[in-house]
């Protein structure tokens, strides 16, 4: 029972990944600054992320938000001053912790009540994991988009749609744009490093149970377009279990996770365990640990990741 009761913990934590964690020193670069779109079209009909068609059939005013990575993607495109309603877990931009708070990330812990109370015209959930939440709202007449991204270009299409149904069609674009700049920017860097030059890298998505991130994942993708070769890139789960053993016949050159992780990933911490000393990584001291937010959450600040991680993988090449 106590093992269930752990591994249910660690799922609900590695989908609350890509929405909670400190806020950094720096906020991301906002798109320049404009008035809402006068000529967005309204009513606007789009698909969501879960296939539902929804439409949006004024410029919202009053916006909920279930998700922190949706939260970031408001305010990046200039759609903060109309929203009303976030989750607990909405730490960032600073402004979003100022807004009524509707409840934690799960469905459960969501209060429906308190959504109905905002009298929002428009709410921005997660995929399936807020199915019970999207259908107990849809039934109180209130407009529900689903968003879902699992991918670089998945979050620039979310950052457009968004855009549209907030009236801040311009701003989208710009940021899209700003974001994509600074992508290939990393990647036309990568582009010169030979293949012998880059380091194989073990992400510790948890250490009890040892989880890994497979190459679909935001960390998965941030180590490939960083320069450097997922050790777990032949899996095919997204968090898939693995052994000790398994890590340390790899050999990787580096490790690297999040501060979100069960216990402190530290170099100390990884060297006390049996058989590790002998992983290149421990004995070079190549350990580094990251925001979980800025690695994992489907928002603008997964380009921020993307260098940082380079960056400690070739910093001869990504100089501060």
């Amino acid at each position: 029972m106590h093992k269930i009761y752990r591994l249910l913990i660690i799922a609900v934590t590695l989908m609350i990944t890509t929405a909670c964690g400190p806020a950094p020193t720096q906020p991301p670069s906002p798109p320049t600054a404009q008035s809402p779109n006068e000529l967005a079209a309204f009513p606007l009909t789009l698909t969501d992320d879960l296939g539902r068609k929804v439409t949006v059939e004024t410029r919202p005013q009053r916006i909920v938000s279930l998700a922190p990575s949706n939260t970031e993607i408001l305010f990046a495109v200039g759609a903060g001053e109309q929203v009303v309603g976030v989750t607990t877990y909405c730490n960032y931009p600073p402004e979003a912790q100022t807004r009524e708070q509707i409840g934690g990330f799960s469905a459960e812990t969501i209060s429906v009540e308190k959504i109905i109370a905002l009298k929002p015209d428009l709410v921005l959930s997660a995929g399936k994991l807020h199915e019970t939440v999207i259908e107990a709202l849809e039934q109180a007449g209130i407009t529900v988009y689903a968003v879902d991204a699992e991918t670089f270009d998945q979050v620039y299409a979310t950052i457009e749609v968004v855009g549209q149904m907030t009236g801040h069609d311009k701003e989208a674009t710009n940021l899209v744009a700003q974001m994509k700049e600074r992508v290939a920017a990393v990647e036309s860097v990568v582009a010169e490093i030979p293949n012998e030059e880059r380091p194989t890298v073990f992400w510790e998505t948890w250490d009890d149970p040892l989880m890994t991130a497979g190459p679909t994942t935001f960390a998965g993708q941030m180590i490939e377009k960083g320069g450097g070769v997922n050790l777990f890139a032949d899996v095919t789960e997204r968090y898939p279990q693995i052994s000790a053993e398994e890590v340390i016949k790899r050999n990787p050159d580096v490790i690297m996770g999040p501060d979100s992780h069960g216990e402190a990933l530290t170099a100390d911490q990884v060297a006390t365990r049996p058989g590790w000393e002998t992983v290149k990584a421990v004995q070079d001291g190549r350990i580094y640990v990251f925001d979980g937010d800025i690695t994992s959450r489907a928002g603008p600040r997964i380009v921020d990741g993307l260098e940082m991680i380079a960056r400690a993988l070739h910093p001869d090449r990504f100089p501060k």
